[in-house]
């Protein structure tokens, strides 16, 4: 007899995971602004971040993002703030050779271009499931920050799905955890270690090699996650009935 999920267990899960992808994508989807650099540690988001006992390269992660900020107040010391931004820029956008590009194509195609099967791929995804993408003819869909917020967007579905209630709930719950898995298997980790790696060789800040560190470790524990929860029952209440997928 398989093991089951609470609704409640799993709410928990699901809302930690979207925590975690809305700051990921933030912090690489685009330069970091000063405005949410300043919810970000004013609210002392990285102290609360989930899953650090579960992960150790989460735990030196969140290390090294905590030490940066310890030394650098990139809120109110523009030299600070201008180089965090700097940094992004200089590894993501350019102008000079990017040191650590941004997009999947780059990493899983022997000629690095964009816009091929990989990034098609991608987009197909992104309108089987409603995602849409701002100034979207500007940057490829295969963009790091694109793809993590494909992933926020697909858990979002995941609480709405549960909060709905309706009678078909679980088998979709079901089908988006088995996509999003899916997804970081085909897509997220099959170009992250690398991503990553380039980061932690070329950024200049402590921040943004925390930042990487922590993007490969969260995904490799998020595919378990994914894993874990598909091989349970989900227990959730469906117009006023226990149901489990």
């Amino acid at each position: 007899m398989k093991q089951s999920i609470t609704q409640e267990e799993l709410n928990y899960i699901l809302r930690a995971r979207q925590f975690i992808y809305d700051i990921l994508a933030r912090f690489f989807v685009e330069e970091p602004s000063k405005e949410y650099l300043t919810y970000f540690v004013e609210n002392e988001l990285v102290n609360i971040f989930p899953f650090v006992e579960e992960s150790k390269g989460i735990e030196e992660a969140i290390e090294d993002i905590k030490a940066y900020l310890k030394e650098h107040d990139v809120i109110h010391n523009d030299d600070d703030y201008e180089n965090l931004h700097w940094d992004y820029t200089k590894m993501f956008i350019g102008p000079l050779e990017l040191t650590a590009p941004p997009w999947e194509s780059v990493y899983v195609r022997k000629d690095r271009l964009l816009f091929q099967e990989n990034t098609v791929a991608v987009q197909r995804k992104y309108e089987e499931f409603g995602f849409v993408i701002r100034d979207q003819n500007l940057e490829a869909e295969d963009h790091v920050g694109f793809e993590l917020n494909f992933m926020f967007h697909l858990n979002e579905l995941c609480i709405e799905t549960i909060e709905k209630a309706e009678p078909h709930a679980i088998s979709y719950l079901s089908y988006l955890i088995d996509q999003q898995e899916k997804f970081l298997e085909n897509h997220l980790l099959a170009f992250i270690p690398a991503f990553s790696e380039k980061v932690i060789e070329n950024a200049d800040t402590q921040f943004f090699k925390g930042m990487a560190k922590l993007l490969d470790a969260y995904l490799k524990l998020d595919q378990a996650i994914l894993r874990e929860i598909a091989k349970l029952d989900v227990a959730i209440t469906t117009d006023g009935k226990k149901g489990a997928s």
